[in-house]
């Protein structure tokens, strides 16, 4: 295939329905995979192939380490195409209304280009008044290493980011707006340190705003047709049931993750 004269960004979807026996009971639980964005300049060509080859790998994996599931069906499979906007500058974006309802997100109000600084201060240093504004957070600043790093913070920083401070852990997702959905932009390789920070990458038209997602399942429980709490893993954004068969896959997921 080929993309006309411009930056886009090429992600691989896939959502699938598995299940296991556990006690002579039988568990469903969704999959959802995406592959790693893959960037496209000019007239050249990418390999649809390849995308499907890591969403067949990552589905491989769930099946055959994580916790005992076994793949029943495939149940969408989508190929995602949007146009690449490099992040050029940053200040304060409203959280959608359709996030802000759920109060799983702390969107703080800068009107500079550190909001990826300040997200990760609201999460490290939980303000009790004021929670939205800078000032609740400036006194936290030389907390964090950011030598080398110029703002605002590009994803591809990120894993400097981390090096430099070795007890902190960072993911990040964004809105997919043609499927309503999230992508994974990074996954950290780090994991089970002093602290982790699941961030949610916003953008609109002209610029692309960090905020501290401050409860993972409630942004993304909906996901699931399942009626009750859902228990979501932030390294992979699947959907379980419960907490119980959340805690079995994580170990499992925690290893395939130090293997890969």
């Amino acid at each position: 295939m080929f993309v006309s004269n411009r930056s886009i960004r090429v992600i691989a979807r896939t959502s699938a329905d598995f299940s296991r026996e556990v006690e002579g009971d039988t568990q469903h639980v969704p999959g959802h995979f995406s592959s790693h964005p893959q960037l496209v300049s000019g007239a050249h060509e990418y390999d649809i192939n390849q995308l499907r080859s890591e969403l067949d790998l990552k589905v491989d994996n769930f099946n055959k380490r994580c916790s005992g599931f076994i793949l029943d069906n495939v149940t969408d499979f989508t190929l995602v195409i949007t146009q690449y906007r490099p992040l050029s500058k940053s200040s304060y974006i409203p959280t959608p209304p359709s996030i802000a309802k759920k109060k799983a997100v702390l969107n703080i109000k800068n009107e500079d280009n550190h909001c990826f600084e300040y997200a990760i201060l609201s999460c490290l240093y939980p303000a009790k008044n004021n929670i939205n504004r800078v000032y609740s957070y400036t006194k936290y600043r030389d907390t964090l290493n950011f030598d080398g790093i110029t703002f605002p913070v590009k994803v591809k920083d990120i894993s400097k980011f981390e090096m430099q401070n070795p007890q902190i852990s960072v993911n990040v997702i964004s809105l997919d707006p043609d499927t309503k959905g999230y992508c994974m932009e990074y996954l950290s390789p780090e994991r089970q340190l002093q602290h982790h920070v699941n961030l949610l990458l916003l953008h609109d038209a002209n610029k692309q705003h960090y905020v501290w997602i401050k409860n993972f399942s409630r942004l993304l429980g909906d996901r699931t047709n399942y009626d009750g709490a859902s228990f979501v893993c932030n390294s992979y954004l699947n959907v379980f049931s419960s907490q119980r068969v959340l805690d079995s896959h994580i170990p499992n997921c925690l290893l395939h993750s130090h293997n890969n």
